[in-house]
């Protein structure tokens, strides 16, 4: 008996979702075209650390675009970030296209954009497939952004603690985005108890958007992400074997190969990649060193494309990987990019 197919990245062009609103109306999603955004270029430096343009795509190895629909129930929210939360998912094979009953699905979870962020989440969809040679290496596996619209009259629930009113000019659906946003705990599967103490209260999963506007009255734009479920952070408190820091060291400097800079290094964003027990799927050798990777990295929309060299890449990693990694077993969160804003303001009236 031939093993049965796994499903492809692109397989999927309609997604539905069950349990995501009050009155108990699926949501029907289409396949959306990622978003790019400008490549970070660096000059002014020698050859033979910058290059003139960032690295291209490498050629993808999919098949073409399928037609199947997948029927997903939401779960539990069990992550956050700034511009999505992430569910628990249960496929529905009896609702979904029927070839799927003779192939092979990880676990996944749903990454549902905020309100107003759906610009946002899919610029990281843009990063997931630029690095498709590192899905179920580095990154998880990635089965498509997904997009509609949203009544005003829906009762959305991942859209609970977001308020509609909302001040224009922030990032988002009607204005060019900013960088300003709150701190991220990105896709989990679960929490050590040592996690939970330096956990964020769960006040801070809203976003309040204040304006002198009424309620704007206009459908609201969707994005989802479908992702492989990852989950379990690094251990705090415990020391950090050799294989840890190699791990991680390494899965960034693939991440320099493809010119790809995750602007996002923290603590939250690193995750344990599924066991054979948790997946029929199985960890994928990275096409640049061969080496299996245990952790997966995760959140890309803040993620840039740059000229840097793989050389420089990972000089640079390095230095904030070293900060991070060597404070863990002390207890401490470095997180290069968590900048408090008065610092902010006393380096700007520095310049």
């Amino acid at each position: 008996m031939n093993p049965p197919d796994t499903v492809p990245a692109n397989a999927f062009v309609n997604v539905t979702l069950s349990g995501a609103t009050k009155n108990g109306v699926p949501i029907h999603l289409q396949r959306g075209v990622p978003r790019p955004n400008k490549p970070f270029l660096l000059d002014g430096l020698s050859d033979a650390v910058i290059g003139k343009r960032p690295p291209k795509r490498l050629p993808s190895k999919l098949p073409p675009p399928g037609d199947m629909t997948l029927h997903l129930s939401l779960g539990t929210k069990i992550g956050r970030g700034r511009v999505g939360r992430v569910y628990e998912a249960t496929v529905d094979l009896k609702q979904s296209s029927p070839e799927l009953t003779n192939m092979v699905l990880p676990p996944l979870v749903v990454k549902v954009s905020r309100r107003h962020d759906a610009k946002r989440l899919a610029r990281e969809a843009f990063y997931y497939e630029e690095m498709e040679c590192l899905q179920g290496c580095a990154i998880p596996r990635y089965y498509g952004l997904y997009q509609t619209t949203i009544p005003p009259a829906t009762d959305f629930l991942p859209w609970t603690h977001d308020k509609v009113n909302r001040r224009p000019g922030r990032h988002g659906d009607y204005s060019d985005e900013s960088d300003s946003e709150s701190e991220s705990e990105p896709e989990s599967k679960s929490s050590d108890k040592d996690d939970d103490d330096d956990a964020e209260d769960e006040d801070a999963d809203s976003q309040v958007y204040s304006s002198d506007e009424e309620e704007l009255p206009t459908p609201t734009i969707l994005s989802i992400l479908i992702l492989e479920r990852v989950g379990g952070r690094i251990p705090l408190r415990k020391p950090l074997s050799d294989d840890v820091h190699e791990d991680i060291h390494t899965i960034y400097a693939d991440f320099g190969r493809l010119g790809v800079d995750h602007c996002d290094i923290r603590y939250f964003n690193i995750l344990r990649a599924p066991s054979s027990s948790e997946s029929p799927l199985p960890s994928l050798p990275s096409p640049f060193t061969q080496r299996t990777y245990n952790w997966r990295v995760v959140d890309f929309d803040n993620a840039c494309k740059s000229n840097m060299n793989a050389d420089f890449f990972r000089g640079y990693h390095h230095g904030l990987l070293v900060r991070l990694l060597t404070n863990l077993p002390w207890g401490f969160l470095c997180n290069t990019y968590d900048i408090p804003d008065h610092v902010l303001k006393l380096d700007s009236t520095l310049k």
